[in-house]
């Protein structure tokens, strides 16, 4: 590459303000993702594919949130170290974020998230911190960040999550919907995008239903932690998605098994290959059909999260039944 050659992220700010500046520069690349809508029976499915994020996931909106946020504040300068733990796609967007804001990102990720996430997260200048998926293994990781001098994102608690959400992917889903949408679905992690997105379409519509799917046997349904859905939270319900429950009208547990079904399901019906979190979305919406709770003729919201190539076991599945 030639060395005279600059664009709007060469080189690393030097001051508060223009970090906050290039974030703001940053955002500008994510989101506007495109809609597509399909007849399923009784119901018009609309997908948002927020794979078409600069990563692959919607969590490219939070990352940058998170960090404009904190650099507003105060709490992150020029060429800090901010930290997170995550099951790989939030590491992966705070990792990109991060190096084209001049930042440096530390990872902590379970050891059984697949390899090429974390090169994912390592080629995005990421530095990748194993850890197990025990409660102690959590507050470890919490300490070692504070010894390294990182600030902590802590997306499960950081209320920049759900602005994220409900500044643009709810305003987004409005816009490209025409406000006519009857139910959104979405898969609980974080909880950021269920209640960001939530609370800005009752705002704005009053009667949408906003359901969370969650895994089968997990904390949010009121058990000891179930199926995992890689992506979704079971053990534990995050602080975020207990401030902002009130969007929430009703939780559907779904298993993982049927996860899978749904992601098979969604290629076939739509030609749609996304994540495991929005097969399970879609098999929420499939059975608020059967229970009677949306009636025919209803438009239904979910999000593809990610594409599946990001999930080299769930590409295995989809080889063995996912033929037209």
């Amino acid at each position: 590459m030639h060395k005279a050659l600059r664009g709007p992220f060469t080189g690393a700010p030097t001051s508060r303000a223009e970090l906050v500046e290039r974030a703001s520069r940053l955002l500008g690349l994510v989101g506007r993702t495109p809609v597509r809508c399909s007849r399923l029976g009784p119901v018009e499915l609309c997908v948002k594919l927020e794979y078409s994020n600069p990563t692959g996931s919607h969590k490219d909106r939070i990352a940058v949130y998170m960090l404009r946020g904190l650099a507003e504040e105060g709490a992150l300068e020029p060429g800090g170290c901010v930290a997170e733990i995550s099951s790989g796609n939030t590491a992966t967007s705070v990792a990109w974020a991060s190096r084209l804001l001049g930042l440096r990102a530390v990872l902590y990720v379970e050891r059984r998230v697949s390899p090429l996430k974390k090169s994912m997260i390592r080629a995005f200048g990421g530095e990748v911190v194993e850890i197990g998926d025990e409660p102690e293994e959590r507050e470890r990781a919490v300490e070692d960040m504070e010894r390294r001098g990182c600030v902590y994102l802590n997306q499960s608690g950081n209320e920049y999550n759900w602005r994220a959400h409900y500044e643009t992917s709810g305003p987004e889903i409005l816009g490209q919907l025409h406000w006519d949408l009857d139910a959104f679905v979405m898969g609980a992690g974080t909880g950021g995008t269920i209640t960001g997105v939530g609370e800005r379409l009752k705002e704005a519509l009053g009667s949408v239903l906003v359901v969370a799917v969650t895994p089968r046997a997990s904390a949010l349904a009121g058990g000891p932690g179930g199926d995992v859905i890689e992506g979704l939270a079971s053990t534990r319900i995050p602080s975020l998605l207990e401030r902002h429950r009130r969007a929430v009208d009703r939780v559907i547990e779904v298993s993982e098994a049927e996860a899978v079904e749904g992601v098979k399901a969604l290629l076939r019906l739509t030609g749609i290959a996304a994540g495991p979190s929005t097969g399970a979305a879609l098999v929420g919406v499939l059975r608020l059909v059967e229970e009677g709770a949306l009636d025919r003729g209803v438009r239904a919201v979910i999000l593809a999260a990610d594409h599946a190539s990001r999930y080299p076991w769930l590409l295995e599945a989809l080889a063995g039944g996912a033929g037209p």
